[in-house]
């Protein structure tokens, strides 16, 4: 049987290859801490991929360095407002401010400002993806998931929105035959609102409109189910949190439990928007876990106990 791929997407900062095997760890290491392991071994039935688009924003941060003037441009160009690009132009100015800025801001700066990074970016994703996809055997279904963190939340999202679109123009360019869309979408951190671009997609760009949403089968959407973890203390999606109404996409696909909201506000280390400190919470990876299984194989009483046991061990309650 073909194995269910978990693709991981990062988010800002200067990642290089192999970024993701502590994450992969992780996840092992969490799953394992549940009855379910015994049922379903982990490595049985998951295989990782790790998907990869710094290097498309590494040339820009060169040009920074040493051709702001440049940079700023093009960010005026893509219509950046004029206030926004004087403050980027002060902090490149000073060097305690370089490292941050060229490794964090300006990754969100140039995904959308920037379009022809950003649209370097959607294609390496998808490229990957469908590599992926493609090499799974012919044969049997390919069962597939997407865990993004941070910026890769927005990138997740307009990848998505490109490969399952009904309205794809032709530009955008064939897809495999048999293609099926991700079983479960997971959102970290999702900076998909802030980052929404209407003027590339028209009133589809809105996240609440998009196809990126979950549904049944017979439904237009790209997953069959989506966990949105929100974070109380991180600031990166504060100014436009994802946060639709209770009756998103729709009542009947809510009252399926198909849409999975999840508020977290602990601190478990001092980097609180973290990949893996969002993964840690048992709020977060037990709803995975649950629907990448089976339901009934992490029962409420286990989810309750990995709760309390998690709290108790961040640093606030010791």
């Amino acid at each position: 049987m073909a194995k269910h791929l978990l693709f991981l997407v990062h988010g800002v900062g200067d990642t290089k290859p192999d970024w993701s095997k502590p994450i992969q760890e992780l996840i092992r290491t969490l799953y394992a801490g549940y009855q379910v392991a015994k049922v379903n071994p982990f490595d049985d039935l998951f295989a990782f991929v790790e998907i990869n688009y710094n290097d498309k924003f590494d040339a820009r941060r060169e040009d920074w360095k040493t051709a702001s003037d440049t940079v700023l441009k093009a960010l005026g160009d893509g219509g950046m407002k004029r206030r926004a690009i004087t403050t980027l132009a002060k902090w490149s100015a000073e060097p305690a401010k370089d490292g941050f800025l060229n490794t964090h801001a300006l990754d969100v700066v140039m995904y959308r400002f920037l379009s022809l990074e950003a649209a370097q970016v959607r294609t390496a994703v998808q490229k990957q993806i469908l590599a992926a996809l493609v090499a799974q055997p012919t044969n049997e279904v390919r069962r597939w998931s997407v865990i993004a963190h941070s910026l890769g939340t927005s990138v997740t999202h307009d990848v998505l929105h490109e490969m399952f679109s009904p309205n794809r123009p032709v530009g955008w360019g064939a897809l495999p035959g048999g293609l099926v869309r991700p079983h479960v979408v997971m959102m970290l951190a999702n900076v998909s609102r802030l980052l929404e671009n209407t003027d590339l997609y028209g009133p589809d760009g809105d996240v609440y409109r998009s196809v990126v949403h979950p549904g049944p089968g017979t439904a237009v959407a790209a997953c069959d189910y989506f966990i949105n973890v929100r974070p109380e203390l991180a600031p990166l999606p504060k100014p436009r949190m994802f946060r639709p109404t209770d009756d998103w996409p729709d009542a009947a696909t809510r009252a399926q439990g198909r849409y999975v909201d999840v508020e977290i506000n602990a601190i478990e280390q001092p980097n609180v928007h973290d990949f893996a400190h969002y993964l840690k919470h048992p709020r977060s990876h037990v709803p995975l876990f649950r629907l990448l299984t089976v339901p009934g194989l992490l029962p409420d009483d286990e989810f309750a106990a990995a709760c309390q046991a998690y709290e108790d061990s961040t640093p606030p309650q010791k």
